[in-house]
C-alpha cells in the first residue's frame, strides 16, 4: 500500500508536470496564432483601401494634362483682315450629313463650283430641301450666269479674277459681321464675315474657270487665285482678300472711275506668314469650324459633335496637317463632353456613368480612336469600377467590362481585372457568415476560370474565413472542432504554411485536453473511465505517442 502510494503520488506529480508544461505550450501558441489572423486581417483591409484610394481619374483634353471640362483646340476664323443603344440624352455621333447623301456621290478633292456652294449651305446647317438654301441656290445660278458671260471670258485671269470679287460687293455683299460665317444668311441679310465671303469668292470664281484656292491662318481666312504669265506661261498667285471690295493683289494699286474723276487707291499687303493653303473641302469646312466656337462656348455637345463629324467624315481621307488637326480637335469633343457631362463622379451613380461610358464606346466605334481618346476611355473606365465598387455593384461592372472591353487598353484591363476581382469578393462577403464565405469563395474558385493573381487573391480571402472561424474555436476551447476544421482548410489551401501550424496547435491541444481528462479521471481512481478517454482519443488521434504513453502508463492499474 505504501508502495501504490508512492506510486500514485509519482504517477500524478508526473501528469501534473506534463500537463502544466503542455497547457504552457497550448496558450502561447492560441494566442501566436490570433496575433497572426488580426495582423492577416488589417493587411487585407489595407490592400482594399490602398487599391482605391484616389484612383479616380480626371480626363484630358489635351496629353499629359488633367482637366476637368476644358475645351478642343478650335478657334474662331472670323478676322476682317485675317452597345447597348445610346439614348437621346446624348449627343448624336452621326454626321450632321454626308456628302454621298446629299450630292449623291462623294465628290473628288478639287471641287466645282456648285460642290462649293452646297457643301457651304450644308456646312451653314441649311438642308439643300429648304426654303433658304433653295432661295441662295437660285441667286447663285444669276452669279453663274453673270461671271461666266461672254464679257468675262474676254478679260484676263487676272481681271476676271478681281471682276468677280467687285461684282460681289456690287449686289450681295453688303456689310461685314464678325459672327456671320453662314453662306445663306449672305444672301437674306447680305453680312459675311471672312469664311463665308471667301466661300462665295471661291464658289463664283470657279464658276468664272478661275483655279482658286482657300487659304488659312489661325484667325482668318482668304483666296489665291493661280493665273498664267502671258510671257512664261508659268502660274503666279494672287491673293484676294474677299472681306475688303478692293481687296484683290493686296499691296498693289487700283483705281476707281466715277462720272467726274479717276480715284486710286491701296490695299495694304496683309501679313500671311502664318498661312496654309488647304483642300477645297476643308475650306468649306471653316463654316463647321466657327460654328462649333460657339457651340464649346455654350457646352451645346449636340450641335458641335455632328456638325465636326460630317466635316472629318467629309476630309477622313486627306493626308494633311489640317486633317490631322480637325481630327484632334472632333477627337477632343467626346472627351471634353464626358468630363463636362460629370464634373464630379460623386454626383452620379455607377449606372449613370456606365450609360455615358456606353456612349463614349458609340463615338469610337463610329469614328476610331486616338491616343487621347485611348487614354480617357481607360481613365473612365477606371472610374466607373470606383463607382461600382463603392456601390458594390459587381454585376454592373462585369457586364460593363465585357461590353466596353474592345474600347479598353491591355494595360487597363489587366489593372481592372484586380478591381474586378476587389469588387467580386467584397460583393460575395459582405455582410456574410464566414462559413457562407468559404462556401461561396469555393464555389468560385471551382466554377470560374481565373488568372493566377485572381485565384491568390481568392484563396487569400477563403484563408481569412477560416482564421476567423478558428479563432473562435480557440477562444471557445473548442479544440476537437477546430481541429476538424483546421484540416478542411489545409485541405483547400494546401499552400499556406500558417495554416499547417494553426492545425498543429490544435492537434496538441486536443491531445492535451485529452490527457489532462485522462489525468483527472486516473486520479480520482476511475482507471476504466481513464482508459476509455485514452481508447476514444486513440480512435481519433491513432499513433499518437503522448496517447499510447498513457495508455500504456495506464493499463497496469486497470488490470488490477
Amino acid at each position: 500500500m505504501l508502495v501504490q502510494n508512492i506510486s500514485m503520488h509519482l504517477f500524478f506529480a508526473s501528469f501534473v508536470d506534463n500537463k502544466t508544461q503542455l497547457f504552457y505550450c497550448f496558450y502561447m501558441r492560441v494566442f501566436q496564432s490570433f496575433f497572426k489572423t488580426v495582423l492577416f486581417t488589417a493587411v487585407i483591409f489595407v490592400s482594399s483601401a490602398a487599391l482605391f484610394a484616389q484612383k479616380v481619374k480626371p480626363l484630358q483634353d489635351k496629353p499629359e494634362t488633367q482637366i476637368s471640362a476644358s475645351q478642343p483646340t478650335v478657334t474662331r476664323t472670323t478676322s476682317q483682315s485675317t452597345i447597348k443603344r445610346v439614348t437621346s440624352q446624348y449627343p448624336s455621333i452621326q454626321p450632321l450629313f454626308t456628302a454621298e447623301d446629299e450630292l449623291g456621290y462623294n465628290p473628288k478633292e478639287i471641287l466645282s463650283a456648285d460642290e462649293v456652294f452646297k457643301l457651304s449651305l450644308l456646312f451653314s446647317k441649311c438642308p439643300l430641301d429648304s426654303y433658304s438654301a433653295r432661295s441662295a441656290l437660285q441667286k447663285f445660278e444669276r452669279i453663274k450666269k453673270e461671271v461666266s458671260s461672254s464679257r468675262y471670258m474676254r478679260m484676263s485671269e487676272e481681271e476676271r479674277g478681281e471682276a468677280v470679287l467687285r461684282y460681289l460687293y456690287r449686289d450681295t455683299l453688303v456689310e461685314y459681321n464678325e459672327d456671320q460665317s453662314k453662306l445663306n444668311t449672305i444672301f437674306e441679310t447680305g453680312y459675311y464675315n471672312c469664311v463665308s465671303a471667301s466661300l462665295l469668292y471661291m464658289a463664283a470664281a470657279k464658276a468664272a474657270g478661275l483655279e482658286v484656292r482657300g487659304q488659312k491662318t489661325p484667325l482668318h481666312a482668304f483666296c489665291t487665285i493661280y493665273v498664267k504669265d502671258k510671257a512664261t506661261g508659268k502660274k503666279h498667285k494672287i491673293d484676294v482678300e474677299t472681306t475688303n471690295p478692293y481687296g484683290f493683289n493686296p499691296g498693289s494699286t487700283g483705281t476707281i472711275e466715277t462720272d467726274n474723276m479717276t480715284m486710286y487707291y491701296t490695299v495694304p499687303e496683309a501679313n500671311y506668314s502664318d498661312r496654309q493653303e488647304v483642300s477645297d473641302k476643308i475650306f468649306t469646312g471653316l463654316i463647321a469650324n466657327n460654328l462649333c466656337v460657339d457651340y464649346l462656348n455654350d457646352n451645346d455637345y449636340f450641335s458641335a459633335i455632328p456638325i465636326m463629324g460630317a466635316l472629318y467624315n467629309l476630309i477622313r481621307d486627306e493626308n494633311s496637317v489640317v486633317q490631322r488637326q480637325i481630327r484632334d480637335d472632333f477627337f477632343g469633343f467626346p472627351n471634353s463632353y464626358v468630363a463636362t457631362r460629370i464634373s464630379d463622379i460623386n454626383t452620379c451613380t455607377a449606372t449613370e456613368y456606365a450609360d455615358l461610358l456606353q456612349w463614349f464606346a458609340s463615338f469610337i466605334e463610329r469614328w476610331g480612336k486616338n491616343t487621347l481618346i485611348q487614354q480617357n476611355m481607360d481613365s473612365a473606365f477606371n472610374n466607373l469600377l470606383v463607382l461600382c465598387y463603392q456601390e458594390k455593384n459587381y454585376n454592373l461592372a462585369d457586364s460593363s467590362y465585357k461590353e466596353l472591353k474592345p474600347y479598353i487598353s491591355q494595360k487597363q484591363l489587366t489593372e481592372s481585372e484586380g478591381i474586378l476581382t476587389e469588387l467580386l469578393l467584397v460583393t460575395m462577403t459582405d455582410g456574410v457568415s464566414p462559413r457562407e464565405q468559404i462556401n461561396l469563395i469555393t464555389e468560385q474558385l471551382n466554377s470560374r476560370k481565373m488568372t493566377s493573381t485572381q485565384r491568390e487573391r481568392f484563396l487569400l480571402v477563403l484563408e481569412n474565413a477560416w482564421y476567423t472561424i478558428l479563432v473562435e474555436h480557440m477562444n471557445n476551447y473548442d479544440f476537437q472542432a477546430g481541429y476538424k476544421d483546421a484540416l478542411i482548410a489545409e485541405s483547400q489551401i494546401p499552400t499556406s504554411e500558417t495554416l499547417r501550424q494553426i492545425t498543429q496547435i490544435f492537434y496538441t491541444n486536443c491531445i492535451v485536453e485529452i490527457h489532462n481528462n485522462f489525468v483527472i479521471q486516473a486520479n480520482k481512481g476511475n482507471y476504466k473511465e481513464a482508459k476509455k478517454i485514452l481508447d476514444k482519443g486513440l480512435a481519433d488521434f491513432p499513433g499518437d505517442k503522448t496517447l499510447q504513453q498513457d495508455l500504456a502508463t495506464i493499463k497496469p492499474f486497470v488490470s488490477r
